[in-house]
């Protein structure tokens, strides 16, 4: 049962793997796709549990278009940062 009126428009990624990245111990995700369009719902705001600090996953060179405004659009793969507080840590790891 929702308590907030408010709604939250939320793009799906793929689960994580059962293990972090041995190198780094960050989880990788994928975007989740349908007939290759982004995963996308409607969600109430009261059913999200945390959010997560993603760092893109670059390749052998890092394309020129990417920046602080379009990397979130134009990458597909990203690594969970869960070194960015102490929760994100703890819940991952």
């Amino acid at each position: 049962m929702q308590t907030s009126p408010h709604l939250a428009y939320v793009e799906w990624f793929m689960p994580l793997a059962v293990a972090p990245d041995p190198k780094h111990h960050m989880y990788k995700v994928t975007r989740a796709t349908r007939n290759r369009c982004r995963s996308a719902s409607i969600i109430w705001v009261d059913s999200i549990l945390s959010s997560v600090h993603l760092f893109p996953r670059f390749g052998a060179t890092t394309p020129q278009e990417w920046n602080t405004f379009t990397v979130l659009e134009q990458c597909n793969s990203f690594y969970v940062n869960l070194f960015m507080d102490i929760d994100s840590y703890l819940r991952y790891m």
